[in-house]
């Protein structure tokens, strides 16, 4: 018989390599660590540590049992909060992976509604590249994901979350902002700011461009930023225009500093995609939060997304979600 809490104290000191750090992060003694860890070696009979002064380290067999315990754990937390959901209450940590500007702005606000149906539940959002975000999903340590890309993986389930739609800004002042709209050929006599080339603002830009039979490498680009927020700001600054969500720029356009400078008979847009790994286990937050947003999917731009009434989410089956075993 396998001894959950022994086998988190072995998790737990295989990470710190400290029998006494362990100890204190569970609030146990050090003796009590040490004999559980003690108890698990006479189970298996291999040591699990090799001690080094105050240091341990995974002997071999300790590095062979660690990622096996890993998930033994994950799948006994996610026991743990499915059991506990069934009595009406939702719990867990929802861990969501996000790559999109768009997305940063409007998953708090889901997030937020969905809290108010499920208190128990808490949330981690990591912000960081697509490559990223799918690498965390992928390796399970977000739930869900969201991007504005889809990556070819057989693990990987695509749901479309919003349209992203790209606008063009540019300091009051500036001839562009006192024309009202310009024709797609203007921006080719302009400093612009973009985007770097692999996000889903330039992609969409360079698409949109090329439909007019625009090359995006003729445009007199003056700066490349990682990021919306510091693209508004060189505007504001009067380094040039500059193409970002239109969900980023509406939250700086009362301020006076930046204007919308529309585009003659051009769209610019990008689906951004809700992401799950469809070999790890759902848990109960994962499940609900998907059915939420399953409800209020549709053809809605990432402005709208903040418009709208959010809906008490659904609970609908407790066999499969997307074709794969809820466990």
């Amino acid at each position: 018989m396998i001894d959950w809490n022994a086998m988190e104290i072995f998790v737990t000191a295989a990470h710190l390599e400290n029998f006494s750090a362990a100890a204190q992060q569970l609030h146990l003694s050090q003796p009590a660590v040490t004999q559980r860890i003690q108890n698990l070696e006479r189970h298996y009979g291999v040591p699990l540590f090799e001690r080094r002064g105050r240091r341990v380290v995974l002997s071999e067999a300790g590095a062979f049992l660690l990622p096996m315990a890993e998930d033994l754990l994950r799948r006994c937390k996610r026991m743990d909060e499915r059991m506990q959901s069934l009595s009406g209450q939702v719990v867990g940590h929802l861990q969501i992976g996000c790559s999109t500007t768009s997305g940063k702005y409007i998953l708090p606000r889901l997030i937020a509604r969905f809290r108010e149906q499920h208190p128990g539940v808490r949330a981690t959002i990591r912000v960081g590249s697509r490559a990223r975000v799918i690498e965390l999903l992928l390796a399970r340590d977000v739930q869900l994901a969201f991007s504005s890309a889809r990556v070819e993986h057989p693990d990987l389930s695509y749901l479309k979350f919003v349209q992203d739609e790209v606008v063009l800004i540019a300091p009051p002042h500036h001839p562009m902002a006192l024309q009202g709209c310009i024709e797609p050929n203007e921006l080719l006599e302009t400093d612009i700011i973009l985007r770097e080339r692999r996000s889903g603002t330039y992609q969409a830009l360079a698409q949109a461009l090329e439909a007019h039979d625009i090359n995006p490498q003729e445009l007199s680009v003056v700066m490349t930023l990682g990021n919306s927020e510091a693209i508004i700001m060189a505007v504001e600054e009067g380094v040039g225009v500059g193409f970002v969500p239109r969900l980023a720029a509406e939250r700086f356009l009362p301020m006076g500093k930046i204007a919308l400078v529309p585009i003659h008979d051009t769209y610019i847009a990008y689906t951004i995609w809700m992401v799950s790994n469809t070999m790890a286990p759902a848990t109960a937050a994962q499940i609900h939060f998907t059915d939420m947003i399953r409800s209020i999917v549709g053809e809605r731009t990432a402005t709208e997304m903040l418009e709208i009434n959010i809906p008490r989410p659904v609970v609908e089956s407790q066999g499969k979600e997307d074709g794969r075993e809820v466990m």
